[in-house]
Protein backbone atom coordinates (compact mmCIF):
# COMPACT_ATOMS: atom_id res chain seq x y z
CA UNK A 1 0.00 0.00 0.00
CA UNK A 2 1.42 3.44 -0.74
CA UNK A 3 2.21 5.61 1.98
CA UNK A 4 0.48 8.71 0.25
CA UNK A 5 -2.94 7.12 0.77
CA UNK A 6 -5.14 9.46 2.98
CA UNK A 7 -7.28 8.25 6.29
CA UNK A 8 -10.28 8.38 4.52
CA UNK A 9 -9.24 6.13 1.64
CA UNK A 10 -7.80 3.55 4.59
CA UNK A 11 -11.16 3.42 6.72
CA UNK A 12 -13.22 3.43 2.99
CA UNK A 13 -11.14 -0.18 2.63
CA UNK A 14 -11.38 -0.81 6.31
CA UNK A 15 -15.15 -0.62 6.28
CA UNK A 16 -15.19 -2.69 3.49
CA UNK A 17 -13.45 -5.35 4.76
CA UNK A 18 -15.66 -5.27 8.04
CA UNK A 19 -18.79 -5.65 5.12
CA UNK A 20 -17.08 -8.53 3.59
CA UNK A 21 -16.53 -10.00 6.97
CA UNK A 22 -20.10 -9.79 7.67
CA UNK A 23 -21.72 -10.72 4.79
CA UNK A 24 -19.67 -14.03 4.67
CA UNK A 25 -20.06 -14.66 8.27
CA UNK A 26 -23.61 -14.36 7.62
CA UNK A 27 -23.84 -16.67 4.59
CA UNK A 28 -21.82 -19.19 6.62
CA UNK A 29 -24.86 -19.20 9.51
CA UNK A 30 -27.36 -19.54 6.23
CA UNK A 31 -25.07 -23.05 5.30
CA UNK A 32 -25.17 -24.18 8.74
CA UNK A 33 -29.05 -23.93 9.30
CA UNK A 34 -29.97 -24.84 5.96
CA UNK A 35 -31.25 -28.47 7.30
CA UNK A 36 -32.93 -27.24 10.06
CA UNK A 37 -34.75 -24.09 8.17
CA UNK A 38 -36.05 -26.11 5.23
CA UNK A 39 -39.55 -27.75 6.06
CA UNK A 40 -39.44 -29.77 3.14
CA UNK A 41 -37.57 -33.08 2.36
CA UNK A 42 -35.22 -31.21 -0.51
CA UNK A 43 -32.96 -29.44 2.09
CA UNK A 44 -31.85 -32.74 4.37
CA UNK A 45 -30.73 -34.89 0.47
CA UNK A 46 -27.56 -36.15 0.50
CA UNK A 47 -27.05 -34.42 -2.15
CA UNK A 48 -28.31 -30.73 -0.82
CA UNK A 49 -26.09 -31.67 2.49
CA UNK A 50 -22.81 -32.19 0.45
CA UNK A 51 -23.41 -28.75 -1.44
CA UNK A 52 -24.13 -26.93 1.54
CA UNK A 53 -20.44 -28.73 3.00
CA UNK A 54 -18.38 -27.46 -0.23
CA UNK A 55 -20.28 -24.31 0.31
CA UNK A 56 -19.41 -23.79 3.82
CA UNK A 57 -16.05 -24.57 3.22
CA UNK A 58 -15.57 -21.84 0.53
CA UNK A 59 -17.11 -19.64 2.50
CA UNK A 60 -14.94 -20.36 5.44
CA UNK A 61 -12.14 -20.30 3.52
CA UNK A 62 -13.28 -16.53 2.01
CA UNK A 63 -14.06 -15.22 5.69
CA UNK A 64 -10.65 -16.21 7.06
CA UNK A 65 -8.73 -14.44 3.96
CA UNK A 66 -11.27 -11.52 5.40
CA UNK A 67 -9.64 -11.22 8.07
CA UNK A 68 -6.40 -11.55 7.53
CA UNK A 69 -7.01 -8.68 4.80
CA UNK A 70 -8.37 -6.77 7.78
CA UNK A 71 -5.56 -7.39 10.52
CA UNK A 72 -2.73 -6.72 7.40
CA UNK A 73 -4.64 -3.29 7.10
CA UNK A 74 -4.53 -2.46 10.95
CA UNK A 75 -0.96 -3.16 10.80
CA UNK A 76 -0.47 -0.96 7.99
CA UNK A 77 -2.31 1.87 9.52
CA UNK A 78 -0.58 1.87 13.40
CA UNK A 79 2.54 1.66 11.17
CA UNK A 80 1.29 4.60 9.10
CA UNK A 81 0.06 6.16 11.86
CA UNK A 82 3.41 5.87 14.29
CA UNK A 83 5.82 6.80 11.00
CA UNK A 84 4.15 7.99 8.26
CA UNK A 85 1.51 10.54 6.90
CA UNK A 86 -1.30 9.69 9.14
CA UNK A 87 0.47 11.10 12.16
CA UNK A 88 1.44 14.32 10.41
CA UNK A 89 -2.23 16.27 9.90
CA UNK A 90 -1.26 18.29 12.50
CA UNK A 91 -0.42 21.87 11.34
CA UNK A 92 2.09 22.18 14.37
CA UNK A 93 3.79 18.83 13.97
CA UNK A 94 7.02 20.53 12.64
CA UNK A 95 7.15 22.40 15.70
CA UNK A 96 6.49 19.86 18.49
CA UNK A 97 8.92 17.82 16.49
CA UNK A 98 11.90 20.50 16.90
CA UNK A 99 11.17 21.11 20.87
CA UNK A 100 11.17 17.36 21.16
CA UNK A 101 14.09 17.66 19.68
CA UNK A 102 15.36 20.02 21.35
CA UNK A 103 14.29 18.47 25.12
CA UNK A 104 16.18 15.47 23.88
CA UNK A 105 19.11 17.37 23.14
CA UNK A 106 18.93 19.38 26.44
CA UNK A 107 17.86 16.45 28.47
CA UNK A 108 21.83 14.96 26.80
CA UNK A 109 23.14 17.48 27.90
CA UNK A 110 22.48 17.40 31.70
CA UNK A 111 23.47 13.96 31.86
CA UNK A 112 26.64 14.05 30.20
CA UNK A 113 27.43 16.91 32.44
CA UNK A 114 25.97 14.66 35.48
CA UNK A 115 28.47 11.84 34.38
CA UNK A 116 31.13 14.20 34.10
CA UNK A 117 30.87 15.27 37.65
CA UNK A 118 30.49 11.94 38.84
CA UNK A 119 33.47 10.77 37.15
CA UNK A 120 35.78 13.65 38.31
CA UNK A 121 34.39 13.28 41.82
CA UNK A 122 35.49 9.09 41.29
CA UNK A 123 39.05 10.47 40.13
CA UNK A 124 39.71 13.24 42.96
CA UNK A 125 38.43 10.34 45.43
CA UNK A 126 41.10 8.24 44.40
CA UNK A 127 43.72 10.95 44.12
CA UNK A 128 43.11 11.83 39.96
CA UNK A 129 41.73 14.46 37.60
CA UNK A 130 39.02 13.67 35.20
CA UNK A 131 39.42 14.91 31.50
CA UNK A 132 36.82 14.62 28.83
CA UNK A 133 37.67 13.25 25.48
CA UNK A 134 37.35 15.26 22.35
CA UNK A 135 33.56 13.74 21.59
CA UNK A 136 34.80 12.36 18.44
CA UNK A 137 35.81 9.29 20.46
CA UNK A 138 35.22 7.55 23.81
CA UNK A 139 38.75 8.42 25.51
CA UNK A 140 39.32 10.24 28.28
CA UNK A 141 42.26 10.64 30.56
CA UNK A 142 42.64 9.85 34.17
CA UNK A 143 46.04 10.67 35.92
CA UNK A 144 47.45 9.39 39.30
CA UNK A 145 48.95 11.61 41.54
CA UNK A 146 52.72 10.82 42.32
CA UNK A 147 52.43 7.66 45.25
CA UNK A 148 48.79 7.75 45.08
CA UNK A 149 46.77 4.23 44.73
CA UNK A 150 44.13 3.74 41.97
CA UNK A 151 41.28 1.87 42.46
CA UNK A 152 42.28 -1.36 42.45
CA UNK A 153 45.52 -0.59 44.56
CA UNK A 154 48.14 0.05 41.74
CA UNK A 155 49.34 3.20 40.45
CA UNK A 156 47.09 3.89 37.15
CA UNK A 157 44.01 1.64 38.05
CA UNK A 158 45.12 -1.68 35.80
CA UNK A 159 46.13 -4.81 37.35
CA UNK A 160 49.28 -6.04 36.45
Amino acid sequence: MDRQQNQSNLMDTHERCIADILTRYRALMKLATIQASGDDYASSTPEAIAVARISMKQEFDSLYSSMKELLSLSRRMKELWAFGPLGREDPDQRAKDEKLNSDVRRAYELLCKVEQSNLEDLAAKYGGTWEAGNGEDATAAVTIAPGEQGVNGTANGNSA
